[in-house]
């Protein structure tokens, strides 16, 4: 069963607490925490094409995903495979990719979704339509991450909770705004033989100043999730002749 260590991290651009510019700050706080996968959100245009570069060219990690002002991206340890990204309306992002690590498969869903609220369900309801999330052709276990901008019970909670699993891990899970948290605006979601053994908000000094945001950190298990098929037995064949032996 491989286990190995995802961070969900909205860096506002490059943009501190502050609302300066600096990308060495997110990267700083990448680096600490040792990371396999890191789920970017809302990438910034003051670098131009080059952020995303800039971020995996500092962090040491090769970088999957557009290169567009707003939009999600993954830094990987491990490579990706099958990237597409998606829109959800009203200027919601979800990048998706799968990780194959120890014979296992994971899907990964990595979005940023609207503060208002009406916007919001629409785009969760898209989110969670054949065409992405439950599509029948994505069987294995799934993380989804982001910043799901919810409250304690923001529009479209109930209706993840009947198709996701929110992470049990960390138990104080508010991560906004990062100098005074007050509720768990950035999200990781399981689906499938998947579970969090531990995990944590980073609140060191320097995560404070880098970005709005906290990151969320967690070390993950991904079980056994191939499915296999039961076979009925057939009657009525018919006895083969023993092999005669010349």
């Amino acid at each position: 069963m491989p286990t190995f260590r995802i961070m969900s991290y909205h860096i506002n651009g490059c943009r501190t607490a502050a609302g300066q510019i600096d990308p060495q700050a997110c990267t700083r706080v990448i680096r600490s925490q040792c990371p396999d996968l890191v789920m970017l959100q809302q990438l910034g245009s003051p670098f131009g094409s080059a952020s995303l570069k800039v971020l995996s060219e500092q962090t040491g990690l090769p970088a999957y995903g557009p290169e567009e002002e707003g939009a999600c991206a993954i830094l990987s340890r491990f490579p990706l495979h099958t990237q597409q990204e998606y829109s959800l309306g009203h200027g919601g992002r979800c990048l998706r990719a799968d990780l194959d690590l120890g014979g296992e498969r994971v899907h990964l869903f990595n979005l940023s979704l609207s503060f208002d609220p009406w916007q919001r369900r629409a785009q969760i309801i898209n989110l969670l339509s054949e065409r992405i999330l439950n599509n029948r052709s994505l069987p294995c276990a799934t993380i989804v991450c982001g910043d799901f901008t919810l409250p304690i019970w923001g529009c479209g909670q109930i209706r993840l909770s009947e198709h996701l699993t929110r992470a049990k891990q960390p138990l104080w899970r508010a991560n906004y705004p990062g100098n005074f948290p007050l509720w768990g605006r950035d999200r990781i979601y399981f689906r499938g033989q998947i579970r969090a053994l531990a995990g944590s908000v980073v609140a060191t000094g320097e995560a404070r100043k880098a970005s709005p945001h906290l990151p969320l950190v967690l070390t993950v298990e991904s079980c056994e999730n191939r499915k296999f098929l039961r076979l009925k037995p057939v009657s009525g064949l018919a006895k083969q002749p023993d092999p005669v032996c010349g």
